[in-house]
């Protein structure tokens, strides 16, 4: 397994619950508890933590009660039921590190891959320090940026979408009263001039509780994106730049431009996040996910805008999948694998094309009804909600 994060996780997890011996290479030296902020769950992903390590949902994750539309002047516009969990990244990387650990797998960090080869029946990965594996199948589940998809499929590149999100975590309690009231127990909303914001709760480690949220801007004048994407020691990223390193001044025009277009509740917590982060919204449609005895799964395969909130389920459910195609014994692997990616396919493209079209209607046409519940879904709209 080649991505130590949730994708590579859940692979992990789901290939030891049926008996396969698995090593998950993660190229970061340290634990991965900060990276990401919140999550929306889906039923996908929280199957292995229920199912199989008997975990309640409120163990990982917190819900809400209402999805929430807000106008300009922070008043609340329209309010419904809802049925959507939340989780923090923290809270499922260290639940399904504990399965693996429990079950185990080995977790090896600063494993950094620079090839991968199929030869007979061995998928083999040669490593940075020289060192080598190999096994009877890869597994890269490597994220966005994966090495692997590019060694097997080196012309699948980024389509980019042509504006970013803004992401962010503050601390309720850094809130005032007056911030915090219209957004509490809610999934909040407001939709501006070809752009949107959402903020939803989650819970830290220690029991606190934060704010997450999602500000989509366009992009509009000429090298707008390569200056967003230089971090503040001026290396220039390719596609995101991390909580703590964007350049201070971006932050803090960030936070002018939320006092000028945000209701006010959203302003004060854009503002009041100190380190937030910036990602380049793209999509990625590989023409294949299996290379011989190599496969791609979560973002080292297709790569959907987060309007649909389902690329941890769609790892999640890969994984799923993947771990019940290999079971039968009396199955040939590259059978097994290929009844795999025909399902995967249509799942990936599905759903980079519903994503697609959420953030078209949002930031380009303007057609996003205030009201209208989010597009949240991993195979529909609305199969997320608990």
């Amino acid at each position: 397994m080649v991505g130590g994060s949730l994708a590579g996780l859940s692979a992990a997890n789901w290939l030891c619950a049926t008996g396969w011996e698995v090593d998950v290479l993660e190229r970061a030296c340290e634990p991965l508890v900060d990276r990401g902020a919140g999550i929306v769950l889906h039923p996908a992903t929280s199957r292995f933590l229920t199912a199989q390590e008997g975990l309640a949902l409120d163990a990982f994750s917190v819900a809400v009660d209402h999805l929430r539309y807000l106008g300009p002047d922070g008043s609340v516009v329209t309010e419904r039921e809802s049925r959507f969990r939340f989780a923090a990244y923290g809270a499922l990387y260290r639940s399904l590190r504990r399965s693996l650990e429990r079950r185990g797998g080995r977790y090896v960090h600063g494993a950094r891959v620079t090839a991968v080869r199929t030869a007979g029946r061995t998928a083999h990965v040669a490593l940075a320090d020289g060192t080598g594996t190999s096994g009877q199948l890869l597994v890269g589940a490597d994220g966005v940026h994966s090495t692997v998809r590019r060694l097997i499929l080196p012309d699948v590149e980024p389509e980019l979408g042509g504006y970013v999100a803004w992401r962010g975590v503050l601390d309720e309690d850094e809130l005032p009263a007056h911030a915090l009231r219209p957004l509490e127990r809610a999934i909040t909303y407001t939709i501006l001039d070809h752009a949107h914001i959402l903020t939803y709760p989650i819970q830290a480690a220690d029991g606190r509780m934060r704010r997450n949220w999602v500000w989509y801007r366009n992009l509009t004048a000429p090298g707008e994106l390569e200056e967003l994407l230089r971090d503040r020691d001026g290396e220039r990223h390719e596609l995101s730049v991390a909580a703590g390193a964007v350049r201070q001044q971006l932050v803090a025009a960030l936070a002018a431009e939320a006092d000028r277009e945000l209701p006010p509740p959203l302003a004060t917590l854009v503002g009041r996040t100190a380190t937030p982060f910036v990602q380049a919204m793209v999509d990625v449609t590989p023409p294949h996910l299996v290379v011989g005895r190599v496969c791609l799964l979560g973002d080292a395969g297709f790569v959907a805008r987060p309007h649909a909130a389902a690329g941890t389920a769609k790892a999640a459910e890969e994984a799923w999948l993947l771990a019940q195609a290999l079971s039968d014994p009396a199955v040939e692997l590259e059978e097994a694998l290929a009844g795999w990616e025909r399902g995967a396919l249509d799942l990936g493209s599905a759903l980079v094309a519903r994503s697609r079209r959420a953030g078209e209607r949002a930031q380009r046409e303007g057609s996003w009804n205030v009201g209208e519940p989010p597009p949240f879904g991993l195979r529909s709209t609305g199969d997320s909600e608990y």
